[in-house]
């Protein structure tokens, strides 16, 4: 419904302009109705438009209740300090909408992606939109700017509470739970960033068809046992999703893309062998955004084709657990461009099942400017891997491990 006018204040509104009031009013009324209609009968792109718009209408009106408290002072109607309450009421109302507004007209693609992710546990879009829509809001309160670190342990404070991952025992210590080999000690446990936040870049939006992409969310998080966190930013394992089955939650599963470590311990009495093929096991039904785990499966990809290591691709398809859910993850065009320059070679048409030509709101740019972009991208994944090659090993043989002071940790 139309942002409630206090009755205090619609006797505020100059003469001959109550007209101008009823027609925003209506304006806001009919654009909710829309909105209320919408959730449980349209797309989601829909949905979303019409949200921009109810948005949008009641900014139009905060706008000129704005010019009506300034014109009140002006006259006298209203005393300093009721104009401070009201410009104050005021202001904090026109903050948390136009937060919401710039999150959907800057991550649009991103938000329609994840709501239609989120969809099959929701019974209207709008239940689905709102979590989607707090888990936006928390994540870009912890975005890093330049001179701004990352704040890591916001970040791993909202991916343990998004999973569920984090307990207090009987004895008053923390475990943390694992998604491939359960609740252990917290020391143990790392929230792992899927896409690393070295990554977040004008170059990756554009990639992800956003203006603005953020990386602190929640759903750019995995819960893993340190030593298997190492591994999947090392690019030794990858997570795949199974061919979904209709009516059943997709299962993603653990694949060893280096065969080599397969003997060593991942964790304490675990190998990689044990966990190569293994299914994830969540404590909630909230999961990663599939446009985060499907990029990091290409940056596993790119890297092994430029090491000439696709044995383990050929093995992966022959079981089956290739990339089964295809959607519009990344750009076709600056993907084509980006794996052209990183392993100076083609990736397999399969690949491009999972890629879109075109996204509302981050417009096609043209192919200078997208060599440009992909050549941004593939310096920062250059020095992510330069500060790969410096991180430890994989774990010990005992299986303990050691602390690392990767920028993908938690800690």
């Amino acid at each position: 419904m139309a942002p409630p006018i206090p009755e205090r204040y619609s006797s505020l509104v100059p003469q001959g302009r109550q007209r101008e009031v009823e027609q925003l009013t209506s304006r806001s009324v009919s654009a909710q109705t829309t909105v209320s209609r919408l959730s449980t009968t349209s797309s989601t792109c829909d949905f979303i438009d019409a949200k921009i718009e109810s948005i949008s209408s009641d900014l139009a009106i905060n706008a000129k209740f704005k010019e009506y408290f300034e014109s009140a002072r002006k006259r006298k109607a209203f005393t300093d300090e009721e104009y401070d309450d009201a410009m104050r009421d005021l202001k904090s109302e026109v903050d948390h909408k136009e937060r919401e507004l710039l999150i959907l007209k800057r991550q649009k693609k991103a938000v329609s992606d994840d709501v239609d992710e989120v969809l099959p546990h929701y019974t209207t879009i709008e239940d689905a939109y709102s979590s989607v829509l707090m888990s936006k809001i928390m994540s870009a309160s912890h975005k890093h700017g330049k001179g701004k670190p990352f704040d890591q342990r916001a970040f791993s404070k909202a991916v343990l509470s998004f999973y569920g991952a984090e307990r207090l025992t009987d004895a008053g210590s923390v475990e943390k739970y694992c998604h491939l080999t359960g609740w252990q000690p917290g020391n143990y446990v790392k929230c792992a960033h899927l896409v690393p936040k070295s990554l977040e870049s004008e170059q990756l939006a554009y990639l992800f068809g956003v203006r603005d992409t953020v990386l602190s969310e929640a759903r750019n998080g995995i819960t893993l046992n340190r030593n298997i966190e190492n591994g999947l930013i090392n690019g030794v394992i990858v997570i795949v999703p199974d061919k979904p089955k209709e009516g059943q939650e997709t299962i993603w599963r653990c694949v060893l893309v280096d065969q080599s470590v397969a003997s060593n311990f991942c964790a304490t009495g675990i190998t990689w062998r044990e966990i190569d093929e293994k299914a994830l096991e969540f404590l909630t039904s909230n999961r990663p955004a599939r446009r985060y785990l499907y990029l990091r499966y290409v940056i596993t990809y790119l890297h092994q084709q430029k090491l000439g290591n696709l044995g383990w691709l050929n093995r992966v398809q022959a079981r089956g657990y290739f990339w089964a859910t295809p959607g519009p993850y990344l750009r076709k065009s600056m993907l084509l461009t980006l794996a052209k320059r990183i392993s100076d070679q083609f990736l397999p048409e399969v690949f491009y099942e999972s890629t879109f030509t075109t996204a509302e709101g981050c417009p096609q740019r043209s192919a200078e400017e997208e060599e440009e972009l992909a050549m941004g991208l593939d310096h920062k994944m250059q020095e992510m891997q330069g500060a790969l090659g410096e991180m430890a090993g994989l774990g010990d043989e005992d299986g303990s491990g050691d602390e690392d002071g990767s920028e993908w940790n938690s800690d």
